[in-house]
């Protein structure tokens, strides 16, 4: 059996003077850019491939007995009426291009939750942190379980782990200053380092910034419970060109990015987001693209201006389908 582990990271640091900072993993790795002075500390690993269920045996029942004797004059047993059986649920489409969450629109919906948006901003006191990230992914589930359960998707919670220096997991080892966060889908499990979001080289430039980076990070969490991870992962060892491999991260990289503007759009009055906060998340992505400081930063994460164009195709159509960058051109995920 082929056993794929896929660690996913952010991208997304700020610093100061909005120069983001980082030194991507190795080709055979997904992360968040570095620091100048860390090497990315994720390693990816491809996540399992799910086992199918066996095909239930059909048990045969044997054919009543046609009696010749005569027709005996007792009334006839009334026949049950057969109970009506539940709706089957739906086989989903688990593939890259077509995979039945893009099926899911939910423009015009509003999904409502009581979340408390963070302001001031940073930073979190850390005994605070994995509280409201819990609290932001509490509401993403909320927002998102009953369309996927239409579809035959069952989305479960993922974990929130926060840490300080470093953490071992089966995707690899995460460090505090490589990225302000990870997904790791063989523990379903969102890693965030304590000091990520101390000082000006941070996601929390924005008021919605821990919301954001969260919807993004979860947006990893839904490529992985639809099956577009481990397609993926098939996909990348399968393909020899580094330039090969670029797209495809990229292709991933922003499609998570498109996925946290649906949920934007869908709890807009929840958070009350508006004109500013759309404004403020089009800037803090306006300088974390792979165009930007330092040179040995690799294309995998796409420039700014495909960040902005994704994040905006999901805050304006609400609609999953829209977020199906694996049939998008290759101009369109540079």
């Amino acid at each position: 059996m082929l056993l794929l582990v896929v660690g996913v990271a952010s991208a997304y640091v700020i610093r100061a003077a909005r120069t983001p900072t980082g030194v991507p993993a190795p080709p055979a790795t997904i992360s968040a850019p570095a620091s100048p002075s860390a090497s990315p500390s994720a390693s990816r690993t491809p996540s399992a491939t799910p086992t199918p269920t066996p095909t239930p045996t059909p048990v045969l029942r044997p054919k009543p007995t046609v009696s010749s004797a005569a027709p005996s004059s007792a009334a006839p047993t009334p026949k049950a009426t057969p109970s009506p059986s539940a709706p089957a649920t739906p086989t989903p489409d688990r593939s890259l291009k077509k995979n039945s969450l893009y099926r899911i629109d939910l423009a015009g919906t509003s999904a409502s939750c009581r979340l408390k948006v963070e302001d001031p901003r940073p930073p979190l006191k850390n005994s605070a942190l994995a509280p409201y990230l819990r609290e932001v992914v509490d509401c993403l589930v909320k927002s998102f379980k009953k369309p996927l359960a239409d579809q035959g998707f069952e989305l479960a919670k993922p974990k929130i782990k926060t840490y300080r220096t470093s953490v071992s997991t089966p995707c690899g080892k995460y460090g505090e200053d490589a990225a302000p966060a990870y997904y790791c889908s063989a523990t379903e499990t969102i890693y965030w380092p304590q000091n990520s979001d101390d000082g000006d080289e941070a996601y929390t430039f924005a008021r919605l910034g821990y919301v954001g980076l969260t919807a993004h990070e979860f947006g990893h969490h839904l490529q992985s419970v639809t099956g577009m991870l481990t397609n993926y992962g098939v996909d990348y060892y399968g393909e020899s060109s580094k330039k090969k491999h670029y797209e495809m991260s990229r292709r991933l990289e922003l499609q998570a990015q498109c996925f946290e503007g649906v949920f934007l759009t869908t709890v807009r009055k929840s958070i009350d987001f508006d004109d500013a906060d759309r404004e403020e998340l089009l800037t803090w992505h306006g300088f974390t693209g792979d165009e930007d400081p330092p040179k040995s930063r690799k294309p995998d994460h796409g420039t700014s201006k495909a960040q902005q164009k994704w994040l905006e195709r999901g805050l304006d159509s609400g609609d999953f389908g829209e977020c199906n960058t694996w049939t998008a051109s290759s101009s369109s995920v540079k």
